[in-house]
């Protein structure tokens, strides 16, 4: 039975509700509560396979979930809930021989848009994105960086209250990712929700409100970048370890300058008070079997490590 929203899930963009979702193979999400609020970023952290493209699908209503609820500002999917969606894929989803302006063009007549008001979105997007003195080119002249400014600017063009964004700045150049979240920032401070699927910790603390870890088609955490990392000690210790013993890891787990103590396979992850200090002990009681040291201040990417008991990678 398909419930009801209620009154307060009428102004919340978007609303998981014990939804579920399992692929050919097995491979999707369980169980999954997810509330989306007005005016925030939400980063889906994960693994590639974790589910964060299935929670997406979800949401923009490419798929129906085969168990619980989703409901956009309110309502069941349909028609109205996707005129105020922006989505953008992992690949990019523009036609070569199209021009710039032509794309974006077409996708405003999409949703209505005509005469000076789309003239007027398109160039404040291209202007906004770094793209206007390429409007006439074709995208089959685009890097793969101007290609996703390009999706972006399309998917915003509409003006949508709720965007989905899968990995928007994977293998990108530092300076598209910059313009891609310079324009995402621009529309968050006036309302619009933001979800992002990623692996990237670091981009995860400098632009996400919140933060869901997600593993094996399930939450495992959330919260703020700062609320998660909350009670890690300031530095972390990654060490290439493969001789390590269970007496070793135990050992070092009675020191008091270190926090947490994690294997993975033949890597040891340490979070501890100040590795600098710590090393130089680190190396005279175990030296000679540490063969790689790794140091960085602790992260998000610690706090994954310690929850699920693995790394996460970024992709490259």
């Amino acid at each position: 039975m398909t419930l009801a929203p209620t009154a307060a899930a009428i102004a919340t963009p978007a609303q998981l509700r014990d939804a579920s979702f399992q692929w050919p193979g097995g491979r999707g999400v369980a169980d999954i509560n997810l509330t989306v609020r007005p005016g925030e970023v939400l980063t889906l952290l994960g693994p590639n396979g974790a589910g964060k493209s299935t929670v997406l699908k979800l949401l923009s209503g490419e798929i129906s979930p085969q168990q619980g609820d989703v409901h956009i500002f309110g309502a069941v999917h349909g028609s109205a809930a996707r005129s105020r969606i922006g989505l953008v894929l992992q690949e990019p989803s523009t036609d070569d021989l199209m021009s710039l302006q032509e794309t974006l063009e077409l996708h405003g007549r999409l949703f209505g848009l005509r005469g000076s008001e789309l003239r007027s979105r398109c160039q404040s997007l291209l202007d906004s994105l770094g793209l206007a003195d390429r409007a006439a080119d074709r995208c089959e002249t685009l890097s793969g960086g101007l290609r996703r400014r390009l999706d972006i600017a399309r998917a915003l063009l509409h003006r949508p209250d709720l965007l989905l964004l899968d990995e928007p700045t994977l293998a990108l150049d530092p300076e598209s990712s910059a313009a891609i979240w310079q324009t995402i920032d621009e529309r968050v401070g006036g309302g619009t929700a933001v979800v992002v699927s990623s692996n990237d910790t670091t981009e995860a603390e400098a632009h996400a409100d919140r933060v869901v870890f997600i593993n094996d088609g399930q939450f495992c955490a959330e919260g703020s970048p700062a609320e998660l990392s909350a009670d890690l000690r300031s530095d972390a210790m990654e060490l290439d370890w493969p001789a390590a013993s269970d007496a070793d890891l135990n050992e070092l787990r009675e020191w008091p300058e270190v926090g947490d103590v994690i294997r993975a396979d033949e890597r040891v992850l340490l979070t501890v008070d100040a590795a600098s200090e710590l090393a130089p002990k680190l190396f005279q009681r175990f030296g000679g079997d540490i063969v790689g040291l790794r140091i960085r201040e602790s992260s998000l990417r610690d706090t994954w490590f310690r929850l699920v008991g693995a790394p996460l990678e970024p992709d490259s």
